[in-house]
């Protein structure tokens, strides 16, 4: 191998400096700390695994070890010998899942804290826990509920049957499991549950949003029936022997409000802050369509500071009062209106932009119908995420999938104001954008922005590079080639920077990135398919090298 390696990457200003080269002496490199093999693995691990990984084992070590000292607890407990005898293992099994179910719902309504959150992550602690994963630890939570909530059902089937087994008629299993306080309150709480959670399902979700969005709010039923389901004294303890002091026979009476308190009043209070700050009106200034049903809303800014890659959610109160959507920010904080881009997929997407005057044809081309006048909106945010971070790193690699480009939108409009301002940036020293679509004309969303920024691009700051992986037409193709061979610019960006034909070759961009920056973090951030997001994750994790001289690729997603 020879010692030095020169890598070609497209980028630069004007036609004669198109593509810009580094060479990387890479025999020349100083000697990397010593460390084995398994330490190297380790730290390459800790960069994107570790915390997240280490924070999910410690959270079900936590309710496995619980839930083994609570059975240990109440099959020892010298005052429920006659429930045993009469239930068996039934009583501490159901007992101690029930514990763990009250461990996991005191948490899981601080995962959707977003107020919380955001404050929370712009502290140290963020380098710790992984706060833009809480979307995730939400999900996880609920799954763990799922889990104990059968083991605590089934036992409890069993104990009902115990009961009918020892008392006979007067204690059938079907009236303990429907008629008594215990059982019914249970059956409602399984039942708002199971909804909750078949409706959040991805492919529901995305389908049919709004049917998510109501019947997750069975939350208010299932944490009331949580309140009362324990405050029927169905474990009783054994009776004092003579002479001794009378005990409490409900051994202690309901307990998950003391679990539930701290959370439940945070959320209640999230959920007052999120109206009261929600309710503010604002008016839409101006609306664009584009290519490939995407609309461009224009806001009036609220009085709210932003920053680049938040997002904000939206309420139209024509079209329904209590249905707020999530949509990244495209425009940056210097401008003086906020502005989202919207895929019109779903049913509150199709109403909003027919009342702002957009149509579709067949075709999906722009048909605006200017309505008599543009329908008020109420915006609550902004919140923080992943691509939040970007200036945080020396280089980053931004990449977009479709519609996923615009939390990148917002960077990249705040990356020119900070060109434009020689004491604005700070230590984001260079970055790769990379856009893949499946349709040549999602690239006209922001081509004004990205003729703009390769206009200006100061010392080859931004490298811009388009994939297009749809299909093309022969009349297309014959278009391209001849304004490839007379112009400068790209036929389908009109961008100096070429358009790459296919998918990605992510392995040979990771490499050649680390062997421009040695020694450097850099941030990878995503906002697109799952499919996507698993290949970058997989190569961020692959072409890390924790050492003293190697490349870090620490990777962040748009969770919504």
């Amino acid at each position: 191998m020879p010692a030095t390696q020169s890598v070609y990457f497209r980028g630069g200003k004007g036609k004669a400096a198109a593509g810009q080269e580094h060479s990387v002496q890479i025999g020349a490199m100083p000697p990397r700390t010593k460390k084995t093999k398994l330490r190297v693995r380790f730290d390459n691990w800790m960069v994107n695994e570790g915390p997240r990984q280490i924070f999910l084992v410690t959270w079900i070590v936590a309710q496995v070890a619980y839930f083994g000292y609570s059975y240990y607890t109440l099959n020892t407990a010298s005052n429920l010998s006659t429930f045993r005898h009469v239930l068996g293992h039934g009583l501490p099994m159901a007992r101690a899942a029930a514990n763990v179910i009250n461990l996991n719902c005191a948490v899981l309504l601080f995962t959707v804290c977003r107020n919380i959150i955001s404050m929370i992550r712009t502290t140290f602690l963020n380098k710790y826990v992984p706060f833009d994963k809480n979307i995730t630890f939400h999900i996880t939570i609920a799954w763990c509920i799922v889990f104990w909530t059968y083991v605590h059902v089934v036992a409890h089937y069993f104990n009902y049957l115990s009961v009918e087994k020892a008392l006979g008629a007067a204690k059938s299993a079907r009236s303990l499991a429907v008629e008594s306080g215990p059982g019914l309150t249970g059956q409602v709480i399984t039942v708002a549950f199971f909804l909750m959670v078949t409706s959040a399902m991805e492919g529901v979700r995305r389908k049919y949003f709004e049917m998510f969005w109501f019947t997750h709010h069975l939350f208010i039923i299932f944490f009331g029936g949580l309140l009362m389901h324990g405050a029927f004294c169905f474990i009783k303890a054994d009776l004092p022997a003579p002479g001794e002091p009378p005990i409490d026979l409900c051994r202690g009476g309901p307990t998950f409000w003391k679990w539930w308190v701290l959370s439940g009043v945070a959320y209640l209070l999230e959920r007052v802050l999120r109206e009261v700050r929600g309710r503010r009106k604002t008016y839409i200034s101006k609306v664009v369509q584009h290519p490939s049903k995407v609309v461009e809303i224009q806001i009036k800014k609220p009085s709210c500071t932003t920053k680049a890659g938040q997002y904000i959610f939206i309420c139209c109160p024509e079209i329904g009062n209590f249905e707020w959507h999530p949509f990244t920010l495209t425009s940056s904080p210097h401008e003086d209106f906020v502005s989202i881009h919207i895929r019109v997929v779903g049913d509150w997407t199709t109403k909003f932009a027919k009342r702002c005057g957009c149509r579709f044809g067949d075709k999906d081309e722009a048909n605006m119908s200017p309505p008599t006048s543009l329908p008020f909106v109420m915006i609550d945010g902004p919140y923080g995420s992943a691509s939040e971070d970007v200036f945080d790193y020396e280089a980053a690699i931004l990449v977009g999938a479709g519609i996923g480009v615009t939390p990148f939108a917002s960077i990249l409009k705040t990356i020119w104001y900070r060109i434009n301002n020689p004491n604005g940036m700070v230590r984001l020293k260079k970055v790769y954008f990379f856009w893949v679509c499946r349709d040549k004309d999602a690239f006209e969303w922001f081509q004004d922005l990205l003729m703009t920024l390769e206009e200006e691009n100061i010392d080859g700051f931004l490298e811009i590079h388009t994939y297009l992986t749809g299909g093309l037409k022969i009349d297309e193709v014959k278009n391209i080639i001849v304004n490839d061979e007379e112009g400068v610019s790209d036929a389908i960006t009109g961008l100096r920077s070429p358009t790459h034909y296919g998918r990605p070759n992510w392995d040979m961009i990771f490499k050649t990135i680390r062997n421009n920056h040695p020694g450097t973090d850099v941030g990878v951030l995503f906002c697109g398919p799952k499919v996507l997001s698993g290949t970058l994750h997989r190569a961020c994790n692959k072409w890390t090298e924790a050492t003293e001289n190697g490349t870090r690729f620490f990777y962040g997603k748009e969770n919504f």
